[in-house]
C-alpha cells in the first residue's frame, strides 16, 4: 500500500524507467513515476452499463478501461487523490463515466475553455519568448511551480486562498525565490490573458507579493572550504567527486553535473558547455586546473550514456546530491571542522570561491568571466578560449589557497612558487607572490 514516507522517497531517488504503482487501498489508483520527478496520480475504471444490461434491466459491468489523470503528487495528496478516486469510483458504479461528467461541467462552464497549461503555451510563444530575455526563468518557473500545481484547472476556478496557501508553502519549503517568482508569472500571464480577452478575470488580484528576498550571502572561511573539500573526497564518486569539481571550477550546480565526454576538451585543458545547458543561454568555456582535469580523466567508464558524473552508469547525470548524502557533507565537515558550521548550500561554494579569488586581489571583471557572467550584457563567441588562460591563473591561484599541503596544484603559495607552469606562475604574480 502506497504511503507518503514511500512517496518521498521515490521523489529523491526516482526510478531510472517509468513504473505504476498501485495504491492497494482505492482499486483503479496508480502514482505513475519515473525519472521525471513529477509522480501522476492516474485512475483506471470501468462504468457499469456500457456494456448494455440483461433482460431483466441489470447493468453489465463496462469491458472498457478509461484513464483519468488526477493530478501531481505532491500538490495532489495521497488522501486527496483517494478521496477523488472514490467518488469516481461511485458514479462509475451508477452508470456514470467520471470522463464525460467532467466534459459536460467544461462545456457548462464558458471559463473552463482555457487551463492554465494552454495559457501557458500561448503566454510563452506570444509573449515571453519573442520579448523577454527571462524566457529560461519564466520556463523553469512554470515546469517546476505552475503546471504541476494549476496545470489542468481553469484559472477562473482558482483561489485567492488556495494561492496564498501555496505561496505560503513555498516560503517555508523552497525558498523566498521561489514563492516570488512563482507569483510573479503567475500573476503576469493571467494579466495577459485578460488583456487578450481569454479570460475575464485576474483572480490572482489583490494578493500581496512575498517579501522581497535578500540575496544570500554565505561564504565559507578558508577553514570550512577545506574541511568540506576533505569530506567530499573521502565520500568519492559520485556526490564527492562532484562536490570537488564545483569547488575547482565556481560552477553552477547543474553545469557540472551536466557534463558529457564530448564537452571534456582536454588539450586546452577546459569544458566546453553548450549555450542550451548554460544559464545564460551562451556557449561557456570553463577553465580546469591540473587537479580539476586529473579528477575528470580518472572517473569511472559509463556504458549506458555519456554523463560523466552519474549513478545510472552514464545514463542520466547527477543532477543533485542527494538530501542523505549532502548531509553526510555537512554533518562530517563540522566534526572535522570541530565546531558547528552555519547554514550552508552547494550554491554557497561558487560565491565562496568568487569571494575568495576577490581576496586574492585577482580582477572583478576576470572573477566575472570566471564565473561564466555577460560582460556588460555581451559576451564574445567568436573566439571561445579568449581568457582560457587568465581564468585558469584565477582558478589556480584559488586552488593554492584550498588544498594547503598537496604540491603545486594545491600547496601553499610559498611552494607554488618553485612551479614554472605559466597558469601558476601568473597567478602568484598577480597576488604579489614571485618566484
Amino acid at each position: 500500500m502506497l504511503t507518503d514516507v514511500k512517496m518521498r522517497a521515490l521523489l529523491a531517488d526516482p526510478p531510472t524507467t517509468r513504473m505504476e504503482l498501485p495504491d492497494g487501498s482505492i482499486p483503479g489508483l496508480f502514482l505513475r513515476v519515473g525519472p521525471t520527478r513529477h509522480p501522476t496520480w492516474t485512475f483506471r475504471y470501468v462504468v457499469k452499463g456500457a456494456s448494455g444490461t440483461t433482460s431483466r434491466g441489470t447493468k453489465l459491468a463496462g469491458r472498457k478501461f478509461y484513464r483519468l489523470t488526477l493530478g501531481i503528487y505532491p500538490y495532489v495528496s495521497l488522501r486527496e487523490a483517494r478521496a477523488k478516486a472514490a467518488l469516481m469510483i461511485a458514479d462509475a458504479e451508477q452508470g456514470i463515466n467520471p470522463a464525460t461528467e467532467i466534459e459536460r461541467q467544461a462545456e457548462a462552464d464558458t471559463s473552463s475553455i482555457y487551463t492554465i497549461n494552454m495559457l501557458a503555451d500561448a503566454y510563452m510563444e506570444t509573449h515571453v519568448t519573442p520579448r523577454l530575455k527571462s524566457e529560461r526563468t519564466a520556463k523553469w518557473v512554470f515546469k517546476e511551480f505552475i503546471r504541476p500545481k494549476w496545470g489542468d484547472r481553469s484559472p477562473e476556478g482558482i483561489t485567492k486562498q488556495e494561492v496564498t496557501k501555496e505561496l505560503d508553502r513555498l516560503l517555508s519549503r523552497k525558498s523566498k525565490a521561489a514563492a516570488i517568482e512563482t507569483r510573479k508569472w503567475l500573476s503576469s500571464m493571467l494579466n495577459w490573458a485578460v488583456d487578450s480577452g481569454r479570460i475575464q478575470f485576474n483572480p490572482l488580484i489583490g494578493i500581496k507579493a512575498p517579501a522581497r528576498f535578500t540575496a544570500r550571502e554565505r561564504v565559507l572561511s578558508m577553514a570550512e572550504a577545506r574541511a568540506v573539500w576533505a569530506v567530499a573526497g573521502e565520500m568519492g564518486y559520485p556526490s564527492g567527486t562532484l562536490v570537488q569539481l564545483l569547488m575547482l571550477t565556481a560552477c553552477r550546480l547543474r553545469e557540472i553535473a551536466s557534463v558529457q565526454t564530448s564537452w571534456v576538451d582536454t588539450v586546452n585543458s577546459c569544458i566546453v558547455v553548450p549555450g542550451k545547458s548554460y544559464k545564460t543561454g551562451d556557449l561557456t568555456v570553463v577553465a580546469l586546473v591540473p587537479r580539476a582535469l586529473d579528477i575528470l580523466n580518472n572517473l569511472p567508464k559509463h556504458e549506458d550514456g555519456d554523463f560523466l558524473i552519474s549513478s545510472t552508469n552514464g545514463y542520466r547525470p547527477l543532477y543533485t546530491v542527494t538530501p542523505s548524502a549532502l548531509k553526510k557533507l555537512k554533518d562530517d565537515s563540522q566534526k572535522r571542522l570541530g565546531r558547528v558550521m552555519d547554514h550552508w548550500t552547494l550554491h554557497d561554494l561558487r560565491r565562496t570561491v568568487a569571494t575568495h579569488m576577490a581576496r586574492l586581489s585577482v580582477d572583478e571583471i576576470l572573477i566575472e568571466r570566471v564565473l561564466g557572467h555577460r560582460i556588460g550584457g555581451v559576451r564574445a563567441v567568436y573566439n571561445r578560449y579568449r581568457y582560457l588562460e587568465e581564468k585558469r591563473a584565477a582558478l589556480a591561484l584559488w586552488t593554492v589557497e584550498l588544498l594547503p599541503s598537496s604540491g603545486p596544484d594545491g600547496g601553499s603559495r610559498y611552494e607554488a612558487a618553485n612551479d614554472d607552469r605559466p597558469w601558476v606562475q601568473g597567478s602568484l604574480f598577480q597576488a604579489g607572490f614571485e618566484a
